[in-house]
């Protein structure tokens, strides 16, 4: 299959440019993106390109979305890479019951996940969903996401629950509130991508927020 690429969507990104070079500098002096290169991202529609239109996505080809993604990184690395993590997040809906995908992609304005994902924290089986504690490193854009999406290893007692012949795993969405963000990213290159440690203690996720990693 061939796809023919949206230079509509690619000019939208091209006219980006100014703005994103304009706020390049702060965005490595603050560590994290300026909100001004966010809100003009989320409004040129380019953040939801792999949505459907239902979720008010653009159900944009992968190709054209690649190739967007690459305009951008040729004016700052680091919002490049906020558009790919913001638009591969919309893959994770396609696992998940339609009313917890509505609640995920209500605003898709609003929607960034901020993804931790491997190695996995300790997930406990209770009642109606899992409690999760660990801390992670690498959530990118973690203080403008919405939500935050981990990994869990479920726990029995002191040891893994296993499941033919393998750890069972989980992944769990929660709201970004719930979660602590730690003050951890340093990294000389890359800083505005606030790829940043976060931590959950006991926090309580319904099963309906997660699905299994297989």
């Amino acid at each position: 299959m061939t796809y023919a690429i949206d230079e509509t969507l690619v000019a939208k990104a091209r006219e980006l440019g100014p703005l994103i070079r304009e706020h390049a500098a702060e965005a490595e002096r603050e560590r994290r993106l300026a909100k001004p290169v966010i809100d003009a991202m989320n409004r040129s529609g380019i953040t939801k390109m792999l949505l459907p239109e239902s979720l008010g996505g653009l159900e944009t080809d992968p190709v054209t979305m690649l190739r967007v993604v690459e305009e951008i990184a040729s004016f700052d690395s680091v919002a490049g890479w906020l558009l790919m993590v913001s638009n591969g997040g919309a893959f994770i809906g396609a696992r998940f019951p339609a009313e917890t995908v509505e609640a995920l992609f209500r605003d898709p304005n609003d929607w960034f996940m901020g993804t931790a994902f491997q190695p996995p924290v300790e997930a406990r089986e209770v009642d109606g969903g899992y409690r999760l504690t660990g801390q992670r490193a690498l959530a990118s854009f973690a203080h403008a996401s919405r939500w935050i999406c981990l990994t869990g290893l479920v726990m029995d007692g002191e040891k893994p629950r296993m499941a033919h012949g393998m750890p069972e795993l989980v992944i769990a969405m929660m709201p970004a509130k719930g979660v602590e963000v730690l003050d951890t990213w340093h990294a000389l290159g890359m800083r505005g991508s606030d790829s940043t440690d976060v931590a959950v203690r006991d926090l309580f996720v319904s099963k309906a927020f997660t699905c299994p990693l297989v």
